[in-house]
């Protein structure tokens, strides 16, 4: 006896019409995708010829909290732009046959359901975990760059694959919800063991402290004369920790963030014995680590004396990114580094949480003017504004301005103007694995 496969209406009429509020049952119209119902047929008929079925999702779950935080629109722009990169990567990576949907419940879930291959039916059994890996080898970036400007973290997608072998006691539809089911289950699986597994990966680039440090140019925007040099540190080379903004986004989300700051803070200081002692060294640090009691005192000013750098050109620069809870404390704390004679500089002025509050608590002997102030500054008369005022406040208070960013010769030729003292950028020079000159992009 034949079993009856599931049928859909051929004409749904007004019900699609009433469905259609959020993107139809048949078809997601923001997507530019059908759904999972309006290619059941084609889904079923490989089913039937393979006698299971295998699938892979992909869901983007941070997209719902960027649309409750910005609303539809950025939501909506964000879709569309990961829709078009995934419709680019199974040109690539899938067969034409291959059944691309939105997920009928889900809009930040797309579907993939793998159709037969051309020779042997269980090529897809063995290869289905490698398929799902490239898809996120190539994705995972893309999403990370896209999202991190709304979200300010770590964002992964969540890639999950699975089968379900035709069962004749159970129907077809059943089976596909069970699939789709299970494949979003392993998917929140991988993304879980990928946090789990950057976290052992970032413990163990610390315990075998394996960062390096490149160094940036500081200059004077008068005279170009090079007056020092950022360390800046990088995870290993080839790997996702090489781009510091996941390398300390990580850290944050695994709860590593100290331990990896007093390493890149000791790389630093060690990879400088070839920079000219006369130059200023700018070392990161976060406002918490300051209070490490093993860097403070006689070690710092005995491994100064064993590096054979100038105290007083040491500064480190506190991130504008975490808030100072008790200025008494970290005062206090900073005393056991100024005694010996480093000093700190006030690190992404304009975009941390009490800037004018932390100005007037710790008087910062430098101020580092963030990018975002600087990014176009010779088109901006707000920019401009700002940067003139915290000039003339850096001035009235003895500390002096660097501004951060600089990658056009107009915005050099500004900011001069407005009297900024000293810069970094790319359009003096990029971060290099040894100290060294500029060479100004004409």
């Amino acid at each position: 006896m034949t079993r009856k496969k599931n049928t859909l209406p051929a004409d749904p009429g007004e019900e699609m019409v009433t469905v259609n509020i959020h993107g139809g049952f048949y078809y997601n119209r923001t997507l530019g995708l059908p759904t999972v119902i309006k290619e059941y047929q084609k889904v079923e008929a490989i089913l039937e010829e393979l006698q299971y079925m295998a699938c892979i999702t992909i869901n983007i779950g941070q997209l719902s909290k960027i649309e409750y935080l910005y609303g539809s629109n950025a939501y909506n722009y964000l879709l569309g732009s990961i829709t078009q990169t995934l419709k680019r990567i199974k040109e690539t990576e899938f067969r034409g046959q291959d059944v691309f949907v939105a997920d009928l419940y889900d809009s930040d879930t797309f579907v993939i359901f793998l159709s037969p291959p051309r020779e042997d039916r269980t090529q897809l059994v063995y290869h289905l975990e490698a398929i799902s890996e490239r898809i996120r080898i190539s994705l995972e970036q893309e999403v990370f760059d896209l999202l991190h400007p709304y979200l300010k973290e770590y964002s992964r997608p969540g890639i999950g694959y699975a089968m379900e072998i035709q069962n004749p006691m159970v129907s077809n539809m059943r089976l596909l919800r069970q699939l789709l089911r299970n494949s979003k289950s392993m998917g929140d699986f991988m993304t879980m063991k990928r946090g789990y597994v950057s976290r052992y990966t970032l413990q163990k680039i610390i315990i075998e402290q394996d960062l390096h440090t490149v160094f940036q140019p500081i200059v004077d925007l008068r005279t170009l004369e090079v007056i020092g040099w950022e360390a800046l540190s990088r995870g290993p080379k080839n790997t996702e920790f090489n781009s510091p903004k996941v390398l300390f986004l990580l850290a944050q989300e695994c709860g590593l963030s100290f331990e990896l700051d007093r390493l890149c803070r000791k790389k630093a200081l060690e990879n400088v014995k070839s920079v000219d002692p006369d130059k200023k060294i700018f070392v990161n640090t976060l406002s918490m680590t300051i209070h490490d009691p093993e860097f403070r005192g006689l070690y710092l000013k005995e491994l100064l004396e064993d590096l054979q750098i100038k105290p007083e050109n040491v500064v480190f620069e506190i991130s504008e990114k975490l808030a100072i809870d008790n200025y008494e404390l970290f005062r206090s704390a900073m005393k056991d580094y100024t005694d010996v004679g480093i000093v700190h500089a006030g690190d992404d002025m304009g975009t941390g949480y009490s800037d004018l509050e932390r100005i007037m608590e710790l008087n910062p002997g430098f101020m580092k003017v963030d990018i975002s102030f600087v990014r176009n500054v010779h088109k901006s008369y707000i920019r401009q504004e700002i940067v003139r005022a915290m000039v003339n406040l850096a001035g009235n208070i003895g500390s002096q301005v660097i501004v951060e960013g600089i990658e056009k010769r107009e915005e050099w030729i500004k900011l001069r103007e407005l009297g900024a003292q000293y810069g970094q950028g790319f359009f003096f020079a990029r971060p290099a694995d040894k100290p060294g000159g500029i060479a100004p992009v004409a």
